[in-house]
């Protein structure tokens, strides 16, 4: 049987930010049967979400883009919801096979995914509760023992840890094939709980929580790189403090490391706090849930100038444009623009790169933050020339203009690229906010 420790991501600052903390800290505690609230600032425990002993056996809490929080409760085998806002109870949505073992929990547009770890695979659900079939069918790539640390990729695939199997598999969000992406105790992998890619995607890191370690792997392939920490009791959870720092838990608490050295910078969190008993994961929302739902299910241009360098897309705002209308309705003076978020885009050749967001604003509509591949819709002579002169000495960077989608899996959306000879780049990108 596997054990329950802490899975843990902290977000503590010091008491002088308590009184403007924007954020809350929840823990889910799998013992205790509860997800613990806290300030996400100074750590102080505020509430349990749930009073009424409708969860047992906390595992992962994501929250959606309309501002509701779902919750994986293994024992009784339910998807539970609650508003992110005022924290209180709504529904239970799903309801889980019999001994599904439901553990990691991610949000895909309007389905929902949950790792099963006796079932050994990730089923899919409507939002509605309908079972869909599978993610990831049971045993696929030898996966045993789907945990909680399952997570989406800065490529859009589904990463999914093997507690039992040591391992970590990939589904491909094209194909929908499982692979194995870190094989069976590669790096000295024991018992795989977090996951958690680093900034710019190159690198993976990956709890060890048998072997008291977190181990870093090359991000394109799964193969091993290096112990990036090691003498930890039982690793679980990994996530970034808004401050960049990393966040690693153990059975003793939230631990704080340098995001590049590793080096340690001492205890964040007491495990203990609030009285959670065998925490199993953490998440981070806004403490105060505003979103314009004008816009959800809405088609709509986001648009931003942003800059070209290497090989990267960074625009800083983009924005939505609403309160015009086409023909002799047209009035400028309705124009309402809404600041979106940030876009960033890396190309991997001429044809090809990620698209990825971060889109939390109030005004944003709640598309949150994601990624997912994309590929040249229409050929270009800058395009040609990037591949005859191969794509590490394509420097000009004329070739990122043109058209660009998703491929099959984001049908009705697409990117339009302009390039100005001073490196700016024009980004619109034809969308549209998923009722998830």
């Amino acid at each position: 049987m596997r054990t329950l420790s802490i899975i843990a991501l902290g977000l503590l600052a010091s008491s002088a930010q308590a009184q403007s903390c924007a954020h809350r800290l929840l823990v889910s505690g799998y013992f205790s049967n509860n997800v613990h609230v806290y300030n996400a600032c100074d750590g102080r425990f505020e509430r349990l979400l749930d009073s009424q002993n409708r969860i047992e056996g906390a595992q992962a809490v994501r929250l959606s883009v309309t501002g509701k929080l779902f919750v994986v409760s293994e024992g009784n085998g339910k998807i539970l919801r609650y508003d992110a806002a005022s924290l209180a109870y709504e529904d239970s949505p799903v309801f889980l096979p019999s001994g599904f073992g439901g553990t990691g929990m991610v949000l895909t547009g309007e389905e929902i995914w949950v790792a099963g770890y006796n079932y050994d695979g990730v089923r899919r659900y409507s939002q509605a509760g309908a079972s869909l079939g599978d993610a990831v069918s049971p045993r696929a790539a030898g996966l045993d023992g789907a945990d909680n640390g399952m997570t989406l990729g800065p490529d859009g695939a589904l990463y999914v840890p093997g507690y039992d199997s040591d391992s970590v598999v990939r589904r491909d969000p094209g194909s929908g094939q499982t692979s194995v992406f870190i094989a069976r105790g590669a790096g000295g992998l024991n018992e795989a709980r977090g996951i958690l890619f680093e900034p710019g995607g190159q690198s993976v890191l990956v709890s060890s929580e048998g072997s008291g370690q977190v181990l870093r792997y090359q991000a394109a392939t799964g193969a091993f790189q290096s112990v990036a920490i090691a003498g930890l009791n039982r690793p679980t959870g990994l996530a970034y403090h808004p401050d960049g720092s990393l966040l690693v838990a153990d059975a003793g608490g939230v631990r704080r490391f340098d995001a590049a050295s590793y080096a340690a910078r001492g205890l964040l969190a007491d495990g203990a706090a609030g009285g959670v008993v065998g925490p199993t994961f953490i998440s981070i929302i806004p403490a105060s849930v505003s979103l314009d739902l004008s816009q959800v299910g809405s088609q709509f241009w986001i648009t931003g100038l942003g800059t070209a360098q290497q090989r990267r897309i960074e625009v800083a705002d983009m924005v939505s444009t609403y309160g015009l209308a086409f023909g002799p309705d047209f009035n400028p003076a309705n124009r309402s623009d809404k600041r979106w978020g940030s876009l960033r885009i890396e190309f991997s050749g001429c044809n090809q790169g990620t698209l990825s967001w971060d889109s939390n604003s109030t005004q944003s509509a709640g598309f949150g933050a994601g990624s997912y591949a994309i590929q040249r819709l229409l050929p270009t002579d800058a395009a040609q020339r990037c591949e005859q002169q191969g794509f590490a000495n394509a420097n000009d960077l004329n070739w990122m203009a043109g058209t660009w989608y998703g491929g099959a899996a984001r049908s009705g959306e697409g990117l339009s690229i302009d390039k100005a000879p001073d490196g700016r780049v024009f980004v619109s990108w034809f969308t549209h906010r998923p009722r998830s």
